[in-house]
């Protein structure tokens, strides 16, 4: 393995936990919400962790499948869970490899929650409409899936990415890394490497509900939204927000709040007066979960709405 790869595993495909000291819903926080968790082995013999969230009155015949970006699993994406959920959809998610409650040493690519997915899938063989929800990486998975399977016809990406290449020549400067990290994810990605999400999204017949903020800076509107509104596909909905960086289900104070949050959090790290684990531990101590990750309802009643049609 080239230093390059080694580089790209340690820092962006590494493992994700949860952050010591950032605050973090569970389900028994959201009153009447409904857990089921199981495990299953991938064909890599990597224990991974899957859920589902629920309220009593859920409608059966659709599943909703949450997908999280990089990230410490769906610990990290609970605020979004629960708007689904009681909006009466039965919420699918998993933990990929190297996140979360699940094994694995690192998350290793941007293919394994695909493959992991996939396999997921096929092991619960569900009778349901499944529709797809992803943030992030997870956005990028679920077009990955849509694009695979015919069996699903339905997702809303938030703040995805179409493909690593468009990704990468981005937000990397420097050609030679991303060709570097490019020959690292077709040889391990290996077929599923080969997909074209620019191509499915410029013909599918598909039901697709992109959103994304334009002032995105880990995933650029440019390289992402910008192109499918520029497809004008009929079949493609779209939703461009302002101020909301990577979080375009956020409201606006949830933003300028997490924004503020870390800002000082990062600043007090670099000029050492948050040294230890205590330290984070007492810093964040004081944070309102309920203001950090506060949804924007109206748009997640215009997500239900594209989901129930």
């Amino acid at each position: 393995m080239g230093i390059i790869s080694r580089l790209y595993i340690k820092n962006f495909v590494c493992r994700y936990d949860k952050q010591i000291g950032v605050p973090y819903y569970s389900y028994s926080d959201f009153n009447g919400l409904n857990q089921e968790e199981y495990t299953f082995d991938n064909s890599k013999g990597i224990e991974l962790h899957y859920f589902y969230f629920y309220y009593d009155n859920y409608k059966k015949d659709k599943v909703v499948l949450f997908l999280h970006g990089l990230e410490c699993g769906h610990a990290a994406y609970m605020a979004e869970i629960n708007e689904l959920a009681k909006r009466g959809y039965k919420v699918l998610t998993i933990d990929y490899t190297g996140c979360g409650d699940s094994k694995g040493k690192y998350l290793g690519s941007l293919y394994t929650p695909t493959r992991d997915v996939l396999e997921l899938l096929d092991k619960l063989n569900l009778k349901e409409e499944i529709v797809l929800v992803g943030h992030s990486l997870g956005g990028f998975t679920a077009l990955n899936l849509i694009n695979l399977k015919k069996d699903i016809t339905k997702a809303v990406i938030l703040a995805g990415f179409i493909k690593p290449e468009l990704e990468l020549n981005a937000i990397v400067k420097s050609k030679f890394l991303v060709r570097g990290i490019l020959r690292y994810e077709k040889k391990v990605g290996k077929e599923l490497y080969l997909l074209d999400n620019l191509d499915y999204l410029k013909t599918t017949k598909d039901s697709i509900f992109y959103i994304q903020s334009e002032d995105d800076g880990m995933i650029p509107y440019s390289s992402a939204l910008k192109l499918v509104e520029d497809m004008n596909n009929p079949n493609i909905k779209t939703l461009k927000v302002s101020g909301r960086k990577h979080n375009p289900n956020y409201t606006d104070e949830a933003v300028r709040y997490m924004n503020d949050v870390f800002a000082n959090f990062n600043y007090q790290v670099k000029n050492k007066q948050i040294k230890t684990n205590e330290d984070r531990i007492n810093y964040f101590k004081d944070v309102s979960l309920e203001k950090l990750v506060a949804q924007d309802q109206k748009m997640f009643d215009e997500i239900a709405e594209f989901i129930n049609n």
